[in-house]
């Protein structure tokens, strides 16, 4: 196992708290392969079987479905360290529901379910935290249909909101461009644009690029 795919590894929340050695151990017990994806790439399409566990290593892979207008909607982003759909890799309907494409040069670390059900079998820690890995996804599709009920202040606020905690300051920097973080929404970039101004003309936060500063944390949804 090379350098780069160890410390890729090593990122992932399925490893956490897994000396190097116990990793290389596991890995040396099944046989994977490291699958490179050039920009532009598609990973897997809506519709097909999900029947590898595959960790990106290196890069990044941006999750998408299209709309019926044929817009295209941003999911999620994924990049070094991840688990691509571990909730759909034993499930008895294991069909990609979004599209997957590579937005840069990205590698993968790619095993078969049973190769995966060896490593988690044969280490207590790495089963744990695959499990608390179905737990979260449970929790963050919770919180997205939550979100589906939302008007678009509500959904923006959220955002920020959880990007302020998430960066632990007021002045936080926005990980997504206007028009990807409009996708993430699901709604128009115009929209997203004017509930910004709104938020920027009611004092309740400033905005320079992707910099925004959270002037009242009262106003935008939790007390001071």
């Amino acid at each position: 196992m090379d350098i780069d795919t160890l410390q890729g590894l090593k990122k992932s929340p399925l490893f956490k708290d897994v000396d190097e050695s116990e990793i290389i151990d596991l890995m040396h017990t099944i046989r994977y392969r490291v699958i490179h994806y050039r920009k532009g790439d598609i990973h897997a399409y809506a519709g097909s079987v999900c029947q590898y566990a595959d960790i990106i290593i290196g890069g990044e892979l941006v999750a998408y479905i299209t709309g019926p207008s044929g817009r295209i909607i941003r999911m999620a982003a994924h990049q070094t360290g991840k688990l691509l759909a571990p909730a759909f890799l034993f499930a008895t309907d294991n069909h990609y529901p979004v599209t997957v494409e590579a937005t840069v040069d990205t590698t993968v670390l790619r095993m078969t379910s049973d190769d995966l059900q060896t490593i988690l079998h044969s280490n207590q820690r790495l089963m744990m935290n695959y499990i608390k890995l179905l737990s979260n996804i449970v929790a963050q599709l919770t919180n997205k249909i939550r979100m589906l009920s939302m008007s678009v202040r509500e959904k923006l606020c959220l955002y920020l909101l959880e990007q302020s905690k998430l960066q632990q300051t007021r002045q936080i920097v926005l990980p997504l461009s206007r028009q990807e973080l409009a996708d993430h929404f699901g709604i128009q970039k115009y929209s997203l644009l004017r509930c910004l101004n709104e938020l920027k003309q009611e004092g309740i936060i400033r905005v320079e690029g992707r910099h925004i500063h959270i002037v009242s944390l009262h106003q935008i949804g939790i007390p001071a």
